[in-house]
């Protein structure tokens, strides 16, 4: 690729000249391309929530982001030229090293680019000037160190149900992915219907460190939970995690009691614990939601049909003053759809738990919102397959083919991201 400033308009010649083979490249990892093209001021907030269109191909985000950078004018089009030459963008898209070399040539093979001797762009001819508006920013902040919180309730030994062996593997690995993406994680376990809202109250107000430590809460630090130092607080997220039996309506304690899952959610609404108000709040449920099994459905493979281009209209009107609704900024992601059972290993862990922890995983250090995220975990789970151990209406054992669908909802009112450091190969 040819990298010359001899011109105002040598750039962005040159970024249209090598379109399809930054195309290419960029779409093996999109998001992450599209987050730091955000992070570093090269398109506005609303740009990079224009451009992430659901369901959208990596290929056309790609090319929406290159129309809108040349679009900007030739001093953008440095900018972005500068980030794709930089170390941690080069480790995550090795290809733009090579291109930068002249050693590489795009799959298809009729394009041929031009050599390329990679220079600083600093051309200013045509700098932007840009106002920003209070309503344009619309990703949820992510600074507080801690991040914010995360409870585990984790219920494994039960009065009358079974003992839930491989729940405390889930714990482990929840703590393990959560703490490394700096959340504080506190863990509560084996609690009763009566005491599951009490322990959610306590965690939504934090007002004594005796009331966590009357709940048993146990931190986990340095490979383990131990016992509860000092008071947390609340930071830019909270993050819950129920690991339990549970029914249609909601999720049982120990006793066998189901607690509604509104009871789980109410502690933490806008008008209970204000503290969180325009703060996102993720409800991870690991549980059953009926005793059904949910079976599975051969699919044939069809032939890739192409999705509709769209273009999204935007609102500018600047409203000083606004109202959320009190359930406003929560997400729920649970097990399985209602009516049916979720599945649980009791060595590996259960299949959502274990799946969500390995998305998270993967995806934080490359930029990835949480929708992005969820979806992979759903499209892990829908694969897996399993044979159920079932008792027939004769009194019989035998084995049923078994599936399951992750479930999710949520009224999120900006785009979340757990930002991750780009030089680890983790959260």
């Amino acid at each position: 690729m040819v990298i010359q400033s001899s011109t105002n308009r040598s750039i962005m010649q040159t970024l249209r000249k090598n379109k399809t083979l930054l195309t290419e490249i960029l779409s093996e990892e999109s998001s992450f391309i599209l987050q730091h093209v955000q992070q570093e001021e090269i398109v506005t907030n609303r740009d990079y929530n224009n451009l992430k269109i659901p369901n959208q191909s990596n290929e056309k985000t790609v090319i929406n982001l290159l129309d809108k950078v040349m679009n900007k004018g030739n001093t953008k089009c440095c900018e972005l030229v500068n980030l794709l030459q930089k170390p941690h963008i080069i480790k995550q898209c090795p290809r733009l090293e090579e291109i930068f070399n002249n050693n590489t040539k795009p799959s298809d093979h009729t394009f041929n680019p031009a050599p390329t001797v990679p220079i600083p762009c600093t051309d200013t001819s045509d700098l932007e000037k840009g106002v920003t508006s209070g309503d344009e920013v619309s990703l949820y902040e992510m600074t507080s160190v801690p991040r914010g919180l995360c409870l585990i309730i984790n219920n494994e030994i039960f009065d009358k149900l079974g003992k839930r062996t491989g729940s405390n593997k889930d714990a482990v690995d929840l703590a393990n992915i959560f703490s490394r993406m700096k959340f504080r994680v506190v863990m509560c376990k084996d609690k009763t219907a009566v005491e599951i809202p009490i322990v959610l109250k306590v965690f939504s107000e934090l007002k004594q460190l005796s009331d966590l430590q009357q709940c048993g809460a146990k931190e986990w630090v340095g490979g383990q939970f131990t016992d509860l130092k000092d008071l947390p607080k609340h930071g830019d997220a909270f993050v819950c995690c129920i690991l339990s039996h549970g029914e249609k309506e909601g999720v049982c304690g120990t006793d066998g009691t189901v607690v509604p899952t509104i009871d789980i959610l109410s502690p933490f609404n806008g008008t209970n614990c204000s503290i969180l108000v325009e703060k996102p709040k993720l409800f991870f449920i690991q549980a059953c939601r009926g005793k059904d099994v949910q079976p599975g459905v051969p699919v044939s493979k069809k032939p890739k049909v192409e999705g509709t281009d769209r273009e999204l209209d935007t609102d500018n009107g600047q409203v000083q003053d606004y109202t959320l609704p009190i359930y406003s900024d929560y997400l729920v992601f649970m097990a399985n759809v209602e009516q049916y059972i979720s599945i649980r290993n009791v060595n590996t862990g259960s299949w959502f738990i274990q799946s969500l922890c390995g998305q998270l995983e993967k995806s934080c250090t490359r930029g990835k919102n949480i929708y992005e995220i969820l979806t992979g975990v759903k499209a892990v789970v829908s694969k897996k397959i399993g044979d159920l151990r079932i008792k027939d209406a004769n009194g019989d054992y035998g084995y049923e083919v078994v599936k399951q669908s992750p479930d999710s909802r949520d009224t999120l009112t900006k785009i979340l991201i757990f930002p991750a450091e780009t030089t680890h190969s983790s959260c």
